[in-house]
C-alpha cells in the first residue's frame, strides 16, 4: 500500500479528538434517565450573613461578620422523571458564630441553623427522608420527600431535571470548550464544556420541582437572580453545576431571606456515572427533622 493511502486508512479507522461531534446534554441526560444510572458527587459552598458586629481591636475600631462553609460528598440515582433518590453528608462550620448565637435569640431562622453545625446526612428514597443530625446516632424518619430532597437544599440548580436544564439552555449562554485532559479523579481523559448564564429565581422556581419543595411557598424569592454554571463532558454527561448570588444596591436586589445571606456560591461535581449505584433507607425511627437544613430553608425563613 503506498504511504499516502497508508495515511488515510488511518486517519479513517482513528478519527481525532478535534472532528468529534459535539454532544446533547439534553439527549444525553435522557439517556442517563432511561438506564437508571447513577452517580456520586462532591459539594462545597460558602455564605455571608448580613450579621455584623463592631468591635475594638489593638486600639482601633472594626467591623466583624459571620458567614457559613459547607462541604461534603454523596451520591444521586435516577429513574425515569428525574432523581428518585439521594444521598448527602454535609459538613457545615460557621465563622464567629457567637455573632449568630446573639442572633438567634431573636431570629428563628438563625435558631434553627445552628443545630446543624457538624457533620449531617440525609438520605431521600422511597418517597421518604432519613437524618442523622450533627452528634446524634440514631436515625430519624422525618417525613414524606421527593428522591431529590437530600441533594438540592443546597444546589437550588437541579440540571438532572430535563425540563430545568432546557430551560437554562434557552437563555442568553456563554459557552468555552476545553482541550482534552484527564480527569485527575477517574483518569478518563475527557473534553468539558462549560455553559454559563442568569436565571432569577421566580423562573427556577416555575420550572424546577425539586427547587420548589425545597424553597416552599416562594413568597421570598424577591427580584434575586443566581449566575450558574454548567459543566458536561464530551458524551453529555453532567460533570459540575453551580451557582452564585450577590446583593446589590443598583438595581435593588435584596439578600436571600429577607436580607439573612447577603452573598453566596454552591457547586456540585458529579463522577462515575457508568458504574451501578444503589441508595438504601437507613433503620430509623419516626421523628421531626432538622428546622433548618439547607440553604434553601432561608428562602421561607419569616419576614424580620
Amino acid at each position: 500500500m503506498h504511504a499516502v493511502n497508508v495515511a488515510l486508512a488511518l486517519v479513517t479507522a482513528f478519527p481525532a479528538h478535534a472532528v468529534a461531534a459535539e454532544p446533547d446534554p439534553v439527549a444525553a441526560l435522557r439517556t442517563l434517565l432511561a438506564r437508571g444510572a447513577g452517580a456520586t458527587t462532591e459539594f462545597y459552598g460558602q455564605a455571608s450573613t448580613d450579621i455584623s458586629r463592631e468591635v475594638v481591636r489593638n486600639g482601633r475600631r472594626t467591623f466583624i461578620g459571620s458567614g457559613m462553609a459547607l462541604r461534603g460528598t454523596g451520591k444521586v440515582k435516577l429513574g425515569r422523571a428525574g432523581v428518585v433518590a439521594s444521598e448527602h453528608v454535609r459538613h457545615l462550620s460557621i465563622g464567629n458564630r457567637h455573632l449568630v448565637v446573639d442572633e438567634a435569640a431573636k431570629d428563628p431562622y438563625y435558631a434553627g441553623l445552628l443545630p446543624t453545625v457538624g457533620t449531617l446526612r440525609t438520605i431521600s428514597v422511597g418517597g421518604r427522608q432519613y437524618q442523622l443530625a450533627p452528634g446524634k446516632r440514631s436515625w430519624v424518619r422525618v417525613g414524606r420527600a421527593s428522591g431529590a430532597a437530600a441533594a438540592f437544599g443546597d444546589q437550588f440548580v437541579n440540571v438532572l431535571e430535563p425540563a430545568t436544564l432546557r430551560k437554562l439552555l434557552s437563555g442568553k449562554v456563554k459557552k468555552t470548550v476545553s482541550s482534552w485532559q484527564k480527569d485527575h479523579t477517574t483518569g478518563r481523559r475527557q473534553r468539558i464544556y462549560n455553559l454559563t448564564g442568569t436565571i432569577t429565581l421566580k423562573e427556577l422556581y416555575r420550572v424546577s420541582p425539586s427547587f420548589r419543595e425545597a424553597a416552599g411557598s416562594g413568597a421570598g424569592l424577591g427580584t434575586a437572580e443566581v449566575t450558574w454554571t454548567y459543566m458536561y463532558d464530551d458524551r453529555g454527561w453532567p460533570y459540575r453545576v453551580g451557582w452564585r448570588f450577590y446583593a446589590h444596591p443598583r438595581p435593588q436586589v435584596k439578600g436571600l431571606g429577607d436580607d439573612r445571606i447577603l452573598r453566596g456560591h454552591f457547586a456540585t461535581q458529579y463522577r462515575y456515572w457508568e458504574k451501578p449505584m444503589r441508595i438504601t433507607a437507613p433503620k430509623a425511627r419516626p421523628g421531626r427533622g432538622l428546622e433548618t437544613d439547607d440553604l434553601a430553608d432561608v428562602l421561607s425563613a419569616p419576614k424580620r
